[in-house]
C-alpha cells in the first residue's frame, strides 16, 4: 500500500517504520527540513528511528508529494491538526485518512474526526480512526503493543491492519469510531486525578474505586457525544486510561501529583515543564457537560480542585454523595 505519514513526531515516525518493514511504499511529510534530510541522507531520523533499506521510504517537505497514496495516517498534536489540513495539497475528500490524533480542539470542542466530517466535509466512509496505549518510545523499543483502528469502512480497516501488524505491533478492529477516539481524549483527564489520589497515598481499595468511577463518566459523556459505551471496554478505553492513569511517568498523572501537593495549576504545569493535555480537555469537556446537563462528579471536583486546593477528606465527597448507589449507572 502507498502511505502518507503525516507529521515527523516520534509517534508518526515508529508508524512510518512499522509500515516501511512491512515493505509498504511510506511517504513521511514534514516542514522540517533538517529531519526530512536525514531520513532520506541517513536512512533514520533525528530521534534515531531507522529505516529499513528497501528504498521504499521517502521524507518530504512538500505535501503534493502525498497526492498518489492511498491512505493518510495524521499524527499531529491537536492544537495544529485544522492548519495542517488546511496546508496540505491533497484533494482530502477523495483519499481515506487517519487520525492519529487525540484530543479536542480548544476554540471548538471538536475531536478530529469531526473536524474532518464537518469542516472539511471529508465523507464518513473515509475517516477512521488510531488509539490505544500506544507510548511511541515502548513502541519503538518494540515492546508487545496492541492498538484499534475504527470506521465504518471494515473492509478497509482490515486490509490496513493486516499491513501495519507485525510481532510487536498488533491492531484491533472497531466500527465505533467516536468511542475510540473518545476514550483516546477523555483518559488524560482522569489520569490527572489518578495522580491526585495515589499521591494523597490512598489504598488500592480506593483506586479501584476511583478508576472504576472514573471509567463510567467516561463513558456517560461519551454515549452523550454518540459513543458506544461497551467500546471502552477495549484497548482505546480501558487499556489506555488505565497505562495513562497508573504510570507515574504520565504527564497528568505528575500534574495531579503536584495539584495534590496544594500547587495552583499553572505552577504544576511549571513543575511538570511538558504538555498536560488533560488540563485543556478537562476544561473543555466541563462546559460542554453542562451544557448537555450532564453531573460527572468526578469531573465537576477536578475543575474546583483548580480553583483551590482540596483536602483527602474533600476528595472523598465525590463517592459519598452519589443519589444512585448502582453498580453500573450510565444515566441514559
Amino acid at each position: 500500500m502507498k502511505i502518507g505519514i503525516v507529521g515527523a513526531g516520534k509517534f508518526g515516525l515508529v508508524l512510518a517504520r512499522i509500515a516501511a518493514e512491512k515493505e509498504n511504499q511510506v511517504t513521511i511529510y514534514s516542514r522540517r527540513v533538517e529531519e526530512v534530510d536525514s531520513i532520506n541522507d541517513n536512512g533514520k531520523s533525528l530521534s534515531g528511528i531507522k529505516f529499513p533499506i528497501n528504498q521504499k521510504t521517502f521524507a518530504t517537505t512538500k505535501s503534493k508529494d502525498l497526492i498518489d497514496c492511498e491512505v493518510l495516517l495524521i499524527a499531529v498534536p491537536s492544537k495544529s491538526f485544522r492548519s495542517t489540513i488546511e496546508s496540505l495539497e491533497v484533494d482530502i475528500k477523495a483519499i481515506k485518512i487517519v487520525s492519529c490524533t487525540k484530543g479536542f480542539e480548544e476554540k471548538t470542542g471538536k475531536l478530529m474526526s469531526e473536524i474532518l466530517e464537518q469542516d472539511f466535509e471529508v465523507p464518513n466512509k473515509n475517516i477512521f480512526v488510531l488509539s490505544g496505549p500506544n507510548l511511541s518510545k515502548e513502541i519503538s523499543n518494540k515492546e508487545l503493543t496492541g492498538t484499534v483502528i475504527a470506521g465504518v469502512d471494515i473492509d478497509f480497516i482490515n486490509k490496513l491492519s493486516n499491513i501495519m501488524s507485525n510481532a510487536y505491533f498488533i491492531p484491533f478492529i472497531n466500527s465505533d469510531r467516536y468511542g475510540v477516539e473518545m476514550g483516546g481524549a477523555m483518559k488524560n483527564i482522569y489520569a490527572i486525578i489518578s495522580g491526585y489520589f495515589h499521591e494523597k497515598g490512598v489504598g488500592e481499595n480506593t483506586i479501584g474505586l476511583l478508576l472504576t468511577k472514573s471509567l463510567e463518566e467516561i463513558s456517560i459523556y461519551s454515549h452523550a457525544r454518540g459513543a458506544n459505551p461497551s467500546t471502552f471496554l477495549g484497548l482505546s478505553g480501558v487499556g489506555d486510561f488505565f497505562s495513562t492513569a497508573l504510570s507515574a511517568f504520565s504527564r497528568n498523572y505528575q500534574f495531579g501529583q503536584f495539584l495534590a501537593k496544594d500547587k495552583s495549576p499553572n505552577e504544576a504545569l511549571e513543575m511538570v515543564d511538558d504538555t498536560v493535555e488533560g488540563f485543556l480537555t478537562s476544561k473543555i469537556v466541563h462546559s460542554d457537560m453542562k451544557k448537555r446537563g450532564l453531573d460527572l462528579k468526578i469531573l465537576n471536583f477536578l475543575i474546583e480542585l483548580y480553583e483551590s486546593p482540596k483536602s483527602l477528606e474533600e476528595a472523598k465527597e465525590i463517592f459519598q454523595n452519589e443519589t444512585s448507589k448502582d453498580d453500573i449507572n450510565f444515566n441514559f
